[in-house]
């Protein structure tokens, strides 16, 4: 019997064997047929191509269904082919990555590939790391394996307040990898959130770190990794909340987690214009619809009271609005310095600068 079992374990712990049939055109885009463990499947591949001339156009495989990349890599004169993994089944999915990516390369006769993926799809990309040129990982389980591309490495505040929460890793950051922590953003809801999270936070730095890839693929060397230091990060049970109107227990755990301000916001890692000067603390948690179901990393927000008055109306511990910044000509102002400097930095696009600080002209004071 244990024999038995060890066998079926051995039959699991292998991917299923994928196998690429056919990749056919349909219109403007394309069509890819596999079979994996004896099942025919089809992979449909939406192709978008920019107006300008290709040139040196990179293809982006996108295998990332939230924060959509698309006009920032079309922008770049790339070839973007939309690629829905989720519909294959989890183990064949790098495999199959195996198969498609030197057929979809000689297809788009592109002379680089670089490849998107969150989560799931993230971990299948990284696995054929070799067959790129560079990766954008989102919330991913394990870097890029064997003779890894150039790679950038993305999390936000929840993956340290999940049941498995992010790990520090070991050692020294390989040469070819960068990483990237954005402080008070997180990548979704769940099915046990009060209310879903705005995953869009985290764009404006997708964009510019897919920029950042592309030039590094064309020998532009990257800006420096921004993630807590071992000193940044401590036991998220000993962290010491300010007193919020409202603010979620956070979920139970031993686990590491970034220092926070006096605000409840985290002071590590790369902070966007609206994190670095907020009006809001931002967490990577939110409130449970069943207590005693699975955590909620959808990321909390919660409003700095307006005026002093509002502050004492109902307790809360931290600076008004008006307090902080006195005058909303003051915090355009401001947000026009911190957002800048991150372009400079090659952190933030120009465009989207001037987002924030069009944004900052409507804020609540």
């Amino acid at each position: 019997m244990r024999r038995s079992l060890f066998v079926l374990g051995l039959l699991f712990s292998f991917p299923a064997r994928a196998e690429l049939l056919k990749l056919e055109e349909t219109g403007p885009d394309l069509r890819a047929s596999l079979k994996i463990g004896g099942k025919d499947y089809a992979l449909p591949i939406r192709l978008l191509r920019s107006k300008a001339a290709a040139g040196e156009g990179a293809l982006l495989v996108d295998a990332g269904r939230e924060n959509d990349l698309t006009n920032a890599a079309l922008a770049r004169a790339m070839t973007v082919a939309n690629v829905d993994l989720t519909t294959l089944p989890p183990p064949a999915r790098a495999e199959a990555l195996r198969d498609l990516l030197p057929r979809l390369r000689e297809k788009v006769g592109a002379k680089r590939v670089l490849g998107r993926g969150a989560e799931e799809t993230a971990d299948a990309l990284a696995a054929t790391g070799e067959l790129l040129d560079g990766l954008l990982l989102q919330d991913a389980n394990a870097a890029a394996a064997g003779k890894a591309p150039r790679s950038i490495e993305v999390w936000g505040s929840d993956a340290y307040w999940r049941r498995a929460p992010r790990a520090r890793a070991a050692g020294p950051e390989p040469a070819n990898r960068r990483s990237y922590f954005l402080a008070g953003t997180a990548s979704g809801g769940g099915a046990n959130c009060v209310a879903p999270s705005d995953a869009r936070a985290r764009d404006p730095a997708l964009r510019a770190l897919l920029v950042v890839l592309d030039d590094w693929t064309r020998g532009v060397k990257p800006p420096a990794s921004r993630v807590p230091a071992a000193t940044d990060l401590v036991k998220a049970g000993a962290l010491v909340w300010p007193k919020i109107p409202g603010l979620p227990a956070p979920p139970p755990g031993e686990g590491m987690a970034p220092k926070i301000d006096a605000d409840g916001n985290e002071t590590s890692g790369l902070r966007l214009p609206d994190r670095l000067l907020p009006i809001a603390t931002f967490t990577g948690f939110a409130a449970q619809k069943d207590p005693k179901g699975p955590p909620c990393a959808a990321g909390g927000v919660l409003p700095f009271p307006a005026t002093k008055a509002d502050r004492e109306k109902t307790g809360d511990p931290r600076p008004s609005l008006v307090e902080r910044y006195g005058s909303r000509a003051y915090f355009v102002a401001t947000m026009r310095v911190v957002a800048d400097k991150l372009v400079k930095e090659r952190l933030l696009l120009k465009e989207d600068a001037d987002a924030y600080v069009a944004t900052a002209k409507q804020a609540p004071f």
